[in-house]
C-alpha cells in the first residue's frame, strides 16, 4: 500500500511539474489531491464489494 501511495504521489508530482510546467508547490498540491482521491476510491470500492456479498449481481 505504501509503495502504491509513494508511486502515485511521486509520478503525479513529477509529471505535473515537467509536462505542465507548474511550480513544485503546485505539483505537490496536485499530487496530494490525486493520491488521496486514488486511495479513498480504492477504499470505497473495497467497502462496496464487501457489502455486496455473493448473492448480489
Amino acid at each position: 500500500m505504501l509503495a502504491y501511495v509513494v508511486a502515485v504521489f511521486g509520478l503525479g508530482a513529477v509529471v505535473w511539474h515537467w509536462v505542465r510546467g507548474k511550480s513544485w508547490d503546485d505539483s505537490f498540491s496536485f499530487a496530494l489531491t490525486m493520491t488521496v482521491s486514488a486511495v479513498v476510491g480504492q477504499w470505497i470500492a473495497a467497502v462496496i464489494r464487501r457489502r455486496a456479498g455473493r448473492g448480489d449481481g
